[in-house]
């Protein structure tokens, strides 16, 4: 059953990334065509603003979702209403709390913004339309947790899909007709409130026993909750604080102009993290439920096997973004004063290696808890972030900022290691580390063969499918060559064998059943 589920939850999310980033590339070329880049720079500003507001959340979303893993291995339908419903009062606290917070940091955007160009009625106008979009979250989505942890995250995925389809037509509509950046934002707010109000209704029909339950102070001190807030939150400040200083910086340094540059190279690598990373958001259920199994071995040696495709994909996804990536900007966007430096491109690409080798350990590591195990990692990532950042931000520009962002990524990766090798696996991560260092060397090796190899392909979209391609052929081709033998790849491959089972038992009864019908309807025609 957990293989199905993550069968079923990975197609609705594959078909919905890809359409998604289709239709955003087709956004953002219209965007750039119809409004000024400094509008992305303004977007990227403010969702860090926000970010840094939205530290009131204190990590509860994912300690709510750790303790309900364990009572839906338990069917403890009780317990699960009174999570939900706590979730629920905690995050319309957090939401009042955000809109004051931004009520006051609006006070501020002339220290941050000096160089801006537009009037400030306008600026003021996009910042508080974006606080609003920001405020959905935590008014309308809550009920979201309950697909999430009963392995139906397919549903959220397809409505999600289905009102992301309908609001980029929208946005397109308006960029062409009207080219209001104001409008194209009333556009996102509405799409977030829709798909959650829609969200929430069908969880009540998907999960009738969950019912609205009465929450007390007892409640909330059963649960020890304010004991994993406290080891949490230096955690979540320092997350925040590495996610999301860049952008405050480069806008105080290089000017908000250069964040527009940035977000369309950010939009790409998020795009592909978020189509390779949708295999692990399918399986995160899975997860959850496998932690929780008395068969630790089983779900260990699951880990390794995640581990193996995290690291083919982070070596497929990373090499495609340096091979390709400056032609792809170019024949997108058409303007090559939209091209960063290929130091930039490179350390970008670093940063997408590791957030996907990264990911099987992040899940299994956010399932465990112990949110006290990496906070130092967390803090020191942060603080490693924001020097490097200033320190470098000046003589090197965008490409200094990104030399911050992958040298706390490491310390962030260390620290996750060290939580599921300590709490799971039992063992020294040590071994761990010295295998993603030799999985680095063989992705930067793997970056410049490929750079030769393709280095007579001439530009266009032709060329970047012909680049593209071959990026992938040849990390493949290396990726098998490091895989084969090893446990973890016969493990993979098993699982494999259980997926294509199922496809094609699938498939059988289908067959059976249309046999079977039209014999019934010749019988009834006879």
């Amino acid at each position: 059953m957990r293989i199905k589920n993550s069968i079923v939850n990975l197609i609705y999310i594959w078909g919905s990334a890809l359409l998604i980033a289709l239709l955003s590339l087709i956004t953002r070329r219209l965007f750039l065509d119809s409004l000024k880049v400094d509008y992305l720079g303004y977007d990227g500003l403010f969702t860090s603003i926000f970010s840094f507001l939205t530290l009131s959340e204190m990590g509860i979303a994912s300690i709510i979702t750790y303790h309900m893993y364990s009572e839906i291995a338990t069917d403890n339908k009780k317990q699960i209403c009174k999570l939900l419903y706590m979730y629920k009062l905690i995050y319309k606290i957090v939401g009042a709390f955000v809109l004051l917070a931004g009520i006051v940091v609006s006070f501020f955007l002339p220290i941050i913004l000096k160089d801006h160009t537009e009037s400030w009625r306008f600026i003021y106008t996009i910042y508080f339309l974006q606080l609003m979009a920001t405020l959905c979250t935590y008014f309308f989505a809550y009920r979201r947790i309950l697909f999430i942890t009963n392995q139906k995250i397919y549903f959220c995925t397809m409505v999600d899909t289905i009102m992301t389809i309908i609001s980029t037509c929208c946005k397109i509509a308006v960029l062409v007709l009207l080219k209001s950046y104001i409008a194209y934002l009333i556009v996102g707010i509405l799409n977030n409130i829709l798909s959650n109000l829609i969200i929430a209704w069908r969880s009540k029909v998907s999960f009738p026993d969950i019912v609205k339950i009465k929450v007390t102070k007892e409640d909330f001190r059963k649960l020890n909750l304010w004991h994993d807030v406290k080891n949490m939150m230096a955690t979540k400040i320092a997350g925040t604080i590495y996610g999301s200083s860049d952008s405050i910086i480069i806008t105080a340094v290089l000017g908000v102009g250069a964040v527009g540059l940035v977000n369309n190279y950010q939009m790409i690598s998020s795009k592909i993290q978020e189509f390779i990373l949708s295999i692990f958001q399918a399986l995160q259920a899975s997860i959850g439920n496998l932690v929780y199994d008395k068969d630790t071995d089983k779900g260990i040696s699951f880990f390794y096997a995640l581990d193996l495709i995290g690291f083919y994909l982070g070596l497929t996804a990373a090499v495609g973004m340096v091979v390709v990536g400056q032609d792809f900007i170019l024949v997108w966007l058409k303007k090559q004063e939209f091209q960063l430096p290929f130091l930039f491109l490179l350390l970008l690409s670093i940063n997408v290696f590791i957030a996907i080798c990264n990911n099987p350990m992040n899940y299994f590591r956010n399932t465990l808890g112990h949110f006290e195990s990496d906070r130092n990692y967390m803090i020191a990532a942060a603080a490693v972030n924001v020097v490097f950042t200033l320190l470098l931000a000046y003589p090197m520009g965008v490409a200094g900022v990104m030399v911050g962002t992958v040298a706390g990524h490491l310390l962030i990766f260390a620290g996750r290691t060290v939580v599921v090798y300590k709490h799971y696996v039992k063992e020294t991560p040590v071994q761990y580390y010295f295998r993603f260092f030799i999985r680095f060397c063989i992705f930067m090796l793997t970056a410049v063969g490929t750079l030769i190899a393709v280095r007579a392909v001439p530009g266009g979209w032709l060329g970047v499918l012909i680049k593209g391609t071959s990026s992938v052929l040849i990390s493949t081709a290396v990726f098998l060559i490091y895989s084969f033998g090893r446990d973890e790849f016969r493990v993979l491959l098993a699982y494999v064998k259980v997926v294509f089972g199922m496809i094609i038992r699938k498939e059988k009864k289908k067959d059976n059943n249309m046999d079977t019908n039209g014999k019934e309807r010749h019988e009834s025609i006879r």
